[in-house]
């Protein structure tokens, strides 16, 4: 008899067990999906930027930049 109880209260274990573990496991992945990653785009084209076009610099900008090279020169 006390065979039979501890084999049904194992079992009960074993199924429990498997429900938390199957649980934890999706939350896990569900939860380790940052929000910043989704909607990102998952097929390259090798050499070809696919994402949202940069704004131009203006002329100011290219004349600061074009500066802080010559600064930067060792030469």
């Amino acid at each position: 008899m006390d065979l039979e109880v501890g084999g049904k209260a194992k079992m009960l274990y074993r199924k429990n067990f498997l429900k938390i573990f199957a649980l934890a496991t999706f939350v896990a992945a569900f939860s380790s999906c940052a929000e910043e990653e989704q909607d990102r785009l998952l097929s390259y084209e090798k050499g070809t930027y696919l994402g949202p076009t940069d704004q131009s610099l203006t002329d100011e900008q290219v004349r600061k930049l074009m500066a802080r090279a010559d600064i930067q020169r060792v030469y």
